[in-house]
C-alpha cells in the first residue's frame, strides 16, 4: 500500500507525526543532570486521525470493523488498514480477544488437560509433543473466530453492492526507537490477512510454567495465544516490514508551543445527524429470535392455505413421485407434509413440533438423492433463505414518540397499530456507515417493528446474514455467533439531510453501561 501512496499525501503525513512527536520532552519527565534522549511520542488516536486526514481515508473503527480505515487509491484499490504503533523494540502486538469465546466455547476444559499433561515434566520438548493435538485444536479455533470477524468486517465495508476482488488488508505501524537511541520513527507495513488454517503448525507453549500459552504459524505470520486474557498477539517482525524511516527533531522549549494554543480553538463541530437510536440484537437472556427479524426464514411455510392450496400440492407431491420413490418413503413424506403443512400452528410448543417434523422430512429427501423431490419439498415448507427484517424494539412506543424518524409520518400509526401511509410512501434511504452504499427500504408490519428493503425483499437478507453474519444457508444467528463477532446491537442515524436518509451499522453495547440513545430492554439498564 505505501508505496502506492500519493508522495505529498506522504509527506503531509510525514509533517503531521514527526512534528507531534517533536513535543515529546513535553510529556517526559527527565533527571537535570541526565542527557539521556526521550523516546518519540506517537500518540494511537492521532495517527488514526491524521493518517485518515492525509490520505483522504474513512475512518472504520466507528463501526465495529476490525479495521480502523479504508482508501482508494489513484489506480483504484481499495486498502482496509489496521493502523498500529509499538516501540520499534517491542515484541508481540495484540491483534484480537476471545475472552468471551473461550467462556462459552468451554476451552478451559482443554486448558485443564495441557496443564495437567504438563504436570511434573521438565522437558519443554515432551510438554508440546503430549499437547500438540491440544494445542492444534485451540489454533483451529481461534483461528476461525479471527477470520469469520475479518470476513464480517470486509462485507460491513464492502456494503450492500459492493466487490471484495479489489479490497487489500494491511496493517500500517509506526514505530519509535527506544529510549537513549537517535529519536525516529520508523513506518512499517505487512499484511492484514486471515489465518491460514489448513497450513497452521503449532510452535509449542511459550514456557514450562505456562503451557497454556501457546504460538502457532500458518507461515504467513506467527502467532501467541495467552489463556489468561484470552488474546491472539502476532509477531510483526518489525526490522523486516520497515518501508521507511523520519528523522525527529525535538523543540527547544516544547512548553512555549502550548501556550498560545487557546487562540487558535475552533467553534464546536456540528454533526450532520440529529438523532440516534440503538437496541440489542438479542434478549436479556443472550439469545436471537429463532423465528422472526434475522431468522424470519426459519419461520412456518408462506404456502396460502385458501382454496385447498396445501392440501392440493401435497397430492401433486404425491402423484409426481409414485412411480419414482417407494411407496413407505412416499407415505412418510405425504404423513410429514401434512404435519408441517395442515396442522394449526398458534404456540410455543406447536411451533416446536413443526420444525421437528420439517427436519425431519429434510433429513427424508436429502437421503433420497433426488433433486427435483429436494427443490419440490423445501419450496413448499421453507421461506426463502435470505428472507429477513430489521426488528425495531418496542416499536409502537418508538413510533408514537418519532413519527418521523424514517420520513414524514412514515412511521404514524392509526388507532389499530397499522402504518397509516401506503407502502410506497413510507420507504426512505438507507445508508450503511461502514461502506457509504445505500438501499431503498421501507418501514412494515403491525406496529412498524420492521425494516426491510424495498423491491427485492432479500437485499438487506444476503449481505447481512450471509456476509456480515457469516452464516451458511439457513444457518439460524444464535447469541454465540454475535459474540464471536463482536457485534452485539445495532445503530441508526437520522440524518439531517433528509435526502440522505437513514444510516446504519452494527455496533457493540456495554450492557451494564448502555448509551443514552438505546431501546428495548437494554434500556431498563
Amino acid at each position: 500500500m505505501w508505496k502506492k501512496l500519493n508522495d505529498e499525501q506522504k509527506k503531509k503525513y510525514q509533517i503531521l507525526i514527526t512534528n507531534f512527536a517533536s513535543l515529546s520532552e513535553a510529556f517526559t519527565q527527565k533527571h537535570e543532570e541526565s542527557n539521556s534522549i526521550v523516546t518519540p511520542i506517537v500518540n494511537s488516536k492521532f495517527q488514526e486521525t491524521v493518517f485518515q486526514k492525509a490520505f483522504n481515508a474513512t475512518g472504520e473503527d466507528i463501526a465495529n470493523t476490525s479495521y480502523d480505515a479504508s482508501l482508494i487509491t489513484d489506480n483504484n484499490s481499495k486498502f482496509l488498514v489496521g493502523i498500529k504503533s509499538f516501540g520499534f523494540s517491542s515484541g508481540d502486538q495484540k491483534v484480537a480477544q476471545f475472552k468471551k469465546n473461550s467462556q462459552k466455547d468451554n476451552w478451559g476444559e482443554i486448558f485443564s488437560q495441557i496443564i495437567q499433561n504438563a504436570k511434573n515434566e521438565n522437558s519443554l520438548e515432551i510438554v508440546n509433543k503430549i499437547n500438540n493435538s491440544l494445542y492444534l485444536k485451540l489454533a483451529k479455533n481461534i483461528a476461525q473466530l479471527r477470520n469469520d470477524r475479518i470476513a464480517s468486517s470486509k462485507a460491513q465495508i464492502k456494503g450492500f453492492c459492493g466487490t471484495e476482488n479489489y479490497i487489500t488488508a494491511v496493517y500500517h505501524v509506526l514505530m519509535p526507537t527506544k529510549h537513549n537511541n537517535k529519536p525516529q520513527i520508523f513506518v512499517g507495513e505487512t499484511s492484514y490477512s486471515e489465518i491460514d488454517i489448513e497450513n497452521i503448525t503449532v510452535l509449542g507453549a511459550t514456557s514450562l510454567k505456562t503451557p497454556t500459552n501457546f504460538k502457532f504459524t500458518d507461515g504467513i505470520h506467527n502467532y501467541k495465544y495467552t489463556s489468561a486474557d484470552s488474546q491472539l498477539l502476532m509477531s510483526f517482525n518489525n526490522k523486516d516490514i520497515i518501508v521507511e524511516t523520519w528523522d525527529v527533531k525535538y523543540v527547544d522549549d516544547p512548553i512555549k508551543i502550548f501556550e498560545n494554543l487557546h487562540e487558535h480553538l475552533p467553534s464546536e463541530k456540528e454533526l450532520d445527524y440529529e438523532q440516534t437510536v440503538s437496541w440489542m440484537l438479542h434478549d436479556e437472556n443472550g439469545f436471537v429470535e429463532e423465528n422472526s427479524s434475522f431468522n424470519a426464514f426459519n419461520g412456518a411455510s408462506k404456502l396460502p392455505k385458501d382454496n385447498h392450496i396445501r392440501e392440493k400440492r401435497i397430492l401433486k407431491i404425491k402423484e409426481k413421485y409414485k412411480e419414482i420413490i417407494n411407496k413407505q418413503d412416499i407415505l412418510l413424506i405425504d404423513t410429514l407434509l401434512k404435519d408441517i403443512l395442515l396442522k394449526e400452528i398458534n404456540t410455543k410448543e406447536k411451533k416446536s413440533a413443526m420444525k421437528l417434523s420439517r427436519t425431519k422430512l429434510i433429513k427424508l429427501v436429502y437421503s433420497l438423492n433426488n433433486n427435483d423431490l429436494i427443490y419440490d419439498i423445501e419450496q413448499m415448507v421453507y421461506r426463502p433463505t435470505k428472507e429477513m427484517y430489521i426488528k425495531i424494539p418496542n416499536s409502537k412506543i418508538f413510533h408514537v414518540n418519532n413519527p418521523d424518524f424514517f420520513g414524514e409520518n412514515n412511521g404514524k400509526l392509526n388507532e389499530k397499530s397499522k402504518l397509516q401511509l401506503p407502502k410506497n410512501e413510507r420507504t426512505f434511504r438507507l445508508e450503511f456507515l461502514a461502506s457509504g452504499d445505500s438501499i431503498t427500504a421501507y418501514i412494515n408490519q403491525q406496529s412498524g417493528k420492521a425494516i426491510q428493503s424495498y423491491g427485492d425483499q432479500q437485499v438487506l437478507g444476503s449481505w447481512i446474514l450471509e456476509e456480515v453474519f457469516q452464516l451458511q444457508p439457513r444457518e439460524i444467528l444464535t447469541g454465540k455467533r454475535l459474540e464471536e463477532l463482536g457485534i452485539n446491537a445495532i445503530r441508526l442515524y437520522k440524518f439531517k439531510d433528509s435526502s440522505r436518509g437513514i444510516g446504519l451499522e452494527f455496533t457493540w453495547i456495554d450492557t451494564d453501561n448502555p448509551p443514552n440513545d438505546a431501546i428495548g430492554w437494554v434500556q431498563k439498564k
